[in-house]
């Protein structure tokens, strides 16, 4: 599956279809407009000049989000070298599904975690039942 950013500089690719999509409602994935896929590095392949940034509001970031130069447009996240010094190496890049055609994603669960209630330790909250992505519910 391809995705394209929103003035096509910018093309993903995965080698298969997520799991399930996260569409979080955190202060950061509701501000970059994201819903992530989650895949290990060898599945995500990307072409286009991309600039890339850390939030500064954590102790240890978690994830460098990548964006397009052109429009923006977030293509996703990788593991920042400082959260896995802390919390050893993880293979995960967060693809931004929204990238996607809706068409390509019929099928696939989206999930709705409360990243905002979350306390940052265990186990986080879901603030609505998941649905599944058809042509009824687009997403």
């Amino acid at each position: 599956m391809t995705g394209t950013c929103a003035c096509g500089s910018v093309s993903v690719e995965v080698k298969r279809a997520p799991d399930f999509i996260n569409d979080c409602n955190c202060n950061l994935c509701r501000k970059l407009g994201a819903a992530w896929g989650y895949f290990s590095g060898a599945e995500v392949s990307s072409q286009g000049a991309t600039s890339s940034f850390v939030r500064c509001d954590k102790n240890t970031p978690a994830a460098e989000i990548h964006r397009c130069v052109n429009c923006g447009s977030v293509v996703c996240f990788t593991v920042t070298e400082s959260y896995q010094r802390e919390h050893g190496a993880i293979d995960q890049v967060g693809v931004n599904m929204r990238l996607f055609d809706p068409g390509d994603l019929a099928g696939l669960e989206v999930r709705f975690p409360d990243g905002l209630g979350w306390a940052g330790e265990g186990a986080y909250e879901f603030r609505r039942m998941a649905l599944t992505i058809s042509e009824q519910t687009p997403w």
